[in-house]
């Protein structure tokens, strides 16, 4: 059984009990006793050995030395700094004391000192651990210590039996059978011992005292290449002669020889001459009385760990679909860039490249060939640039490149040299691509930022957002351009992070609000009201929807923003039809959500929860977001009809109305956009716009809805049309709907 920290614990307490069986005869595992104060070295030491080991863990070493007076460990992990009791103490109780002296102590610990370490051998521990871990170094160097410390450990023992067996049987002739028994017994031990020591992954080399091999394990010879013949009477530092010339096997030989051990990291030769990585732990054994010295080397090939160790640290710094540099690496190159930026006396130009629309290219032919058009780009772009040049893939389908001029280029000089390259780069991508038997067409929007800039001298971090605010420029004025970073973007860029980051906060801090705005007919009777919302925040004042909203659907935000707008919603359509059942009200969504179940999910149990009639809820989307997929669209509106909501097609006229989806679609509702009313009394144009949709209406039996009645003339034309309901600052201003509710109670008790 294992010992753990309790999630729910606050504090480190005592984890071993205090009644443990001194003998655990059915333990299968090796057991190891970790002792640390730091709750997270535990749990990074327990979760690397617990599959391989019986792990148990002593928070202090007042709790250590109770625990092994009934237990005792096979290993024994040891922090040094440790509060009350040291590691240096804990470690030298144990070697005074008979019965735990023999139990193999590592220390653990993030001092790197020699002399910390001559003083942890001094004291009797065989090897050191330095934090920050590496995993498999440290189930190396436990498995080589269980192996071998533990087999010698017993080995010793049971020759010690063995000894004292034999005494017996010349003392005692007339005990001759029992000894033979006892003696097979041994034996069969003994055989168990060898059995473990033969077929260990590890391999295993003994020495005399002078380094001369006079055993191996078959481990040994398949790591080395040597057969045992080879190697028996062949000294060890001819096998282990270190290929690395900052180490060498005479001073690791020394060491030894000085404080009974050594471990550590070599490159060693095989016999075919092939140079691999090994972990050696080499530990002197001797007897009571120093009569007889051996040296015991447990070590393991390491290449495996080494590639592993190698590919994460190509991936910590490089896009593994590309090859190319990450934003990380981008970064740390930009941040040694500024540094010697003064040194230099030049100026770097930075290009932020985005493909536009690259999502419709992972949504029509599937991200396999969305890959195949990044790589194909990036090819493009570094064909395209000098050999010193920096490309770089900060994510998705988005670049850097780094271009320096040389030296004495002038800023206007490099200005044009920036135009010049950004061209080539959109000509480049203009290039059709030949993906999936398809030749794609696709265009890039480019971000240029030239260094240094007296006005600004910020981190990397900061010149890579000042250069995708120009990036995100050139994509708003419809891509497929180039954009040079102006200081207003920046300014603005920094306005819409913090945007997005307090409209996060915004509805749990009660900034948002609801207002109202009354929908009435041709006869000026009240049909219901939109709903509205509003931001008021606590310190920047009043935001505009129209820009969170747009940052909003950037996001996943959108989604809580909605959802939260369909709860109020609902709330207040139930206190709106207990004072008249009849009046309806009408909510925006994000067409997003007709592409994904998640808010359709939530709207049905708020609807199967709600104490309202589905008809007098109206869902409001704009037409364009219809067109993104179709197919969702219609079943997610057919979804929204079996619940008894009305759907509205929002802005209709503005975008890519199309007589398809008004026949395949069950809407109730077309909303023609204030754009055409406001100038319908004046331009023949938009009043004939009015007359179609119109037509379309009674065509396809929809209601029609008109916002915009900013003033008479609004009104008078538009109730020429008897069905129509009417929208717009003459007849109503938005309000807060507590005030709605308000007036509508006061008209109620009029009545």
């Amino acid at each position: 059984m294992s010992y753990f920290l309790s999630n729910s614990e606050t504090v480190i307490e005592k984890l071993v009990p205090q009644s443990l069986p001194t003998q655990n005869a059915d333990r299968q595992k090796p057991l190891i006793l970790i002792v640390d104060d730091e709750p997270n070295n535990l749990h990074i030491l327990v979760e690397g050995l617990l599959s391989d080991y019986d792990v148990r863990v002593s928070t202090s070493g007042r709790s250590a030395l109770e625990f092994i007076e009934t237990t005792r460990p096979d290993l024994i992990l040891l922090d040094i700094m440790m509060p009350e009791m040291d590691g240096y103490e804990v470690c030298k109780k144990l070697k005074q004391n008979q019965n735990s002296k023999g139990i193999p102590i590592i220390f653990v610990t993030a001092l790197t000192e020699e002399e910390s370490e001559e003083q942890g051998f001094e004291l009797g521990a065989v090897d050191y651990i330095h934090k920050p871990y590496k995993l498999a170094l440290v189930r190396a160097r436990v498995r080589a210590h269980i192996s071998v410390q533990g087999m010698l450990d017993r080995l010793i023992e049971k020759n010690f039996e063995l000894h004292d067996k034999f005494i017996e049987v010349e003392n005692l002739a007339s005990e001759l059978t029992k000894r033979d028994v006892e003696l097979k017994k041994l034996s069969a031990k003994q055989a168990l011992f060898y059995q473990a020591l033969t077929s260990t992954a590890d391999g295993v080399v003994i020495t005399n005292h002078k380094g001369i091999i006079i055993a191996v394990n078959p481990s040994f010879c398949r790591i080395t290449g040597f057969c045992e013949s080879e190697a028996l009477g062949k000294p060890l530092k001819e096998i282990k002669q270190n290929n690395l010339p900052e180490i060498n096997f005479d001073d690791i030989w020394l060491h030894a020889s000085k404080a009974g051990y050594w471990s550590g990291e070599l490159t060693t030769r095989r016999k075919s001459g092939e140079l691999y990585p090994e972990l050696l732990t080499l530990s002197m054994v001797k007897n009571e009385v120093d009569t007889n010295i051996n040296f015991i080397g447990v070590f393991s090939d390491i290449s495996s760990v080494k590639v592993t160790q190698e590919r994460i640290d190509y991936l910590t710094w490089h896009d593994e679909l590309t090859g190319l540099p990450n934003r990380n690496n981008f970064l740390k190159i930009l941040e040694q860039q500024l540094r010697e930026q003064n040194k230099q006396q030049s100026y770097t130009c930075i290009f932020i490249l985005d493909i536009d629309s690259f999502h419709s290219i992972n949504d029509g032919l599937g991200l396999m060939a969305g890959d195949k058009v990044l790589k194909e780009f990036s090819t493009r772009i570094n064909n395209n640039l000098g050999n010193k040049d920096i490309v770089a893939r900060l994510g998705s389908d988005e670049f850097a490149v780094l271009c320096e001029t040389q030296k004495g280029t002038g800023y206007e000089r490099t200005q044009s040299l920036a135009n010049v390259t950004a061209q080539k780069l959109l000509l480049a991508a203009s290039e059709p691509f030949d993906i999936e038997e398809q030749k794609i067409s696709l265009t890039v929007s480019i971000g240029t930022y030239i260094l240094p800039r007296n006005e600004l001298r910020g981190s990397a971090i900061e010149t890579i957002r000042n250069c995708e605010a120009a990036c995100y420029k050139a994509k708003e004025k419809g891509g497929n351009r180039v954009t040079s970073f102006d200081t207003s973007f920046g300014e603005q860029a920094k306005r819409r992070f913090e945007v997005e980051q307090d409209l996060r906060q915004a509805i749990a801090q009660q900034e948002l609000i609801l207002n109202l705005q009354s929908q009435y007919d041709h006869n000026h009777t009240l049909k219901g009201a939109e709903v509205l919302l509003r931001w008021q925040h606590t310190t920047k004042g009043f935001i505009s929807p129209a820009e969170f909203i747009p940052i909003a659907e950037e996001s996943d935000i959108i989604y809580d923003l909605d959802c939260w707008v369909t709860t109020q919603a609902l709330k207040l359509l139930e206190q709106i039809n207990e004072q008249n059942p009849s009046l309806a009200i009408s909510i925006n969504i994000s067409g997003r959500h007709f592409h994904e179940k998640r808010f359709l999910h939530f709207i049905t149990q708020s609807i199967i929860d709600a104490q309202v009639n589905p008809a007098n809820l109206t869902i409001e989307i704009i037409e364009g977001t219809l067109l993104n997929n179709m197919d969702d669209a219609i079943a997610a509106v057919h979804h929204l009809k079996q619940l008894g909501i009305r759907v509205s097609i929002d802005d209709f006229g503005t975008g890519y109305s199309s007589l398809t989806y008004l026949k395949q679609l069950p809407i109730d509702e077309l909303k023609i956009d204030k754009s055409f009313v406001l100038e319908a009394p004046t331009n023949n144009n938009d009043k004939l716009i009015i007359d179609m949709i119109v037509s379309l209406g009674d065509l396809f039996d929809l209601k029609i809805v008109a916002e915009g009645v900013e003033n008479q003339e609004h009104l008078t034309m538009l109730q020429a049309f008897p069905d129509m309901t009417l929208q717009g600052y003459f007849l109503h201003k938005p309000e807060p709907a507590e005030n709605w509710l308000s007036d509508l109670r006061n008209k109620n008790a009029e009545s």
